[in-house]
């Protein structure tokens, strides 16, 4: 089931005026843990990739520079509040589609995905557009729910895939697909519970997608 970005804007518009007291109180741990990975030097530039509400402000360190872009003006007017909140001066934010970043090649150390991998029409282009503006060896982070491998939990999350993606988001994207089909490095995943909806996948940049692009 696609989503589309149209839509996906006027979804996520409505949702900013609550977003942080529902859906991003569920994955605030999640967040903050996937964070940690990054290990942020003063000298990383991190691109937050669908940085929404800005829930995930808390949890960066005050060092490093954090770009954030995001598809809905409605989101980004809540994060800027955070931003004035915070006294953030290492952040900036941005509007702009995820499957169209406009950022130069090899910009970022890192690159922040949380929750937006299912959200986008085409999660194969999102994967190359980060590898694209990351550098190699950088480190990509996906925090998401992925489709259950097992079968009957499987079937029904694409029965209900049709009534997700009105909310704003796809229940059936499977990782081992997304593995499969951009040839990204895993080095490791976890959950932070042993029956968890939500999966951090750490990946090193090996720029699979943009050479096969140029091949």
């Amino acid at each position: 089931m696609l989503m589309r970005e149209a839509t996906t804007k006027v979804i996520y518009d409505l949702q900013s005026v609550f977003y942080d007291k529902t859906f991003a109180a569920l994955v605030k741990r999640h967040i903050e843990t996937a964070i940690t990975h990054m290990e942020i030097r003063d000298t990383d530039v991190v691109l937050d990739l669908g940085i929404g509400t800005g829930a995930s402000l808390n949890f960066y360190p005050h060092n490093g520079q954090i770009v954030g872009i995001d598809l809905s003006g409605g989101m980004l007017r809540e994060c800027r509040k955070k931003m004035r909140e915070q006294h953030r001066t290492n952040v900036m934010v941005l509007q702009g589609n995820a499957l169209d970043l406009p950022f130069a090649d090899d910009s970022f150390d890192h690159v922040f995905i949380s929750h937006v991998i299912s959200v986008v029409s085409d999660p194969f282009l999102l994967i190359r557009e980060a590898q694209r503006v990351a550098k190699r060896g950088a480190r990509i982070i996906i925090v998401n729910h992925f489709q259950s491998t097992n079968p009957v939990i499987a079937k029904v999350e694409q029965w209900l895939c049709p009534l997700c993606t009105k909310l704003g988001w796809r229940s059936d994207l499977a990782l081992a697909d997304l593995i499969t089909r951009t040839g990204m490095q895993i080095d490791y995943r976890y959950r932070l519970e042993s029956i968890d909806l939500w999966e951090t996948v750490v990946v090193c940049n090996n720029k699979s997608m943009v050479e096969a692009m140029v091949a």
